[in-house]
């Protein structure tokens, strides 16, 4: 803990202390993330990678298909099945990521407070594993976005994030990249 007398002179003007960086990529992440949302949309928005999204969420779509999890089929099975591996446009994950704010993430985050730890819910946590090969008959570009996702994969993970300040809890999953911050966000889903 920082002590006023550590960090201002006696009769000078107060001094911020330092703060230690984030142990870990997942601290970082749920501290950057916290501080984003903080910050506002745009702030908020700007962590994301919105072409990989558009990959990762058409891949998630044919996983869940094809038995990965049930959790999200029942209301949209006809929606996945007519798609034929091609990405979703950067715009629509904008505009979905961007909704996602004054529905959940300001929710959870609320005053902040927030930290890493494992995501909470089944589906959460599997989107921490790897993708499979996919069977047979499936149409040949999901092979491509299978490959790119276990790449970004193998350069990140899934983080879970709770926040004392707000009410739920959120995963993430992000990817290092050769950017200011070290790594983009690549999906989000309440958790």
């Amino acid at each position: 803990m920082c002590s006023v007398a550590a960090c201002a002179p006696a009769a000078g003007p107060q001094v911020a202390c330092p703060v230690a960086p984030p142990a870990s990529m997942e601290d970082r992440v749920a501290h950057d993330f916290e501080t984003a949302v903080l910050a506002g949309k745009d702030a908020y928005v700007s962590l994301f990678d919105f072409k990989t999204i558009g990959e990762v969420e058409i891949l998630l779509h044919r996983y869940d298909l094809d038995g990965r999890t049930s959790e999200r089929l029942d209301k949209r099975r006809a929606e996945f099945e007519a798609e034929d591996g091609t990405p979703y446009p950067e715009t629509r994950e904008r505009r979905n990521v961007g909704n996602f704010y004054p529905l959940f993430v300001k929710r959870t985050v609320g005053t902040g407070g927030c930290v890493a730890g494992p995501p909470r819910t089944r589906y959460a946590r599997l989107l921490g594993t790897y993708f499979d090969p996919l069977p047979a008959g499936t149409p040949p570009g999901y092979e491509t976005l299978r490959a790119h996702a276990n790449e970004w994969w193998r350069h990140g993970g899934v983080v879970g994030i709770h926040c004392t300040g707000g009410t739920g809890n959120l995963a993430v999953v992000y990817t290092q990249r050769p950017n200011a911050r070290g790594y983009d966000l690549i999906t989000i889903y309440d958790d």
